[in-house]
């Protein structure tokens, strides 16, 4: 009697497959549309293993705006603030430069 291998049905090796679910496979940088006050700024591409969605708002204190609140709905980081233009603006020139 011989035991006949089945292969997985994705095509990719099982190394590069989850054992839960073999169709899912990460993509190599997550990304975030980023809000402030409800209007859409831009997009953020995480770059690597040390980068995260707070770096932006990490970014706006470090650029002297205080009177922020960041929220993470989802793919969506919300940022509010009395700040509306500044914190725009301040974030517009950061997706450009990252």
């Amino acid at each position: 009697m011989s035991i006949i291998e089945t292969y997985n049905q994705t095509g990719f090796p099982r190394s590069l497959v989850g054992d839960d679910d073999p169709i899912s496979l990460k993509n190599s940088q997550d990304s975030y549309d980023i809000y402030v006050n409800e209007n859409y700024i831009g997009k953020k591409f995480l770059s690597g293993q040390g980068d995260e969605i707070e770096s932006v708002a990490k970014f706006l204190k470090a650029q002297g705006v205080q009177d922020i609140s960041a929220n993470l709905d989802g793919d969506h980081y919300v940022i509010k603030t009395e700040e509306s233009q500044r914190v725009e603006e301040i974030i517009e020139t950061y997706l450009k430069n990252r």
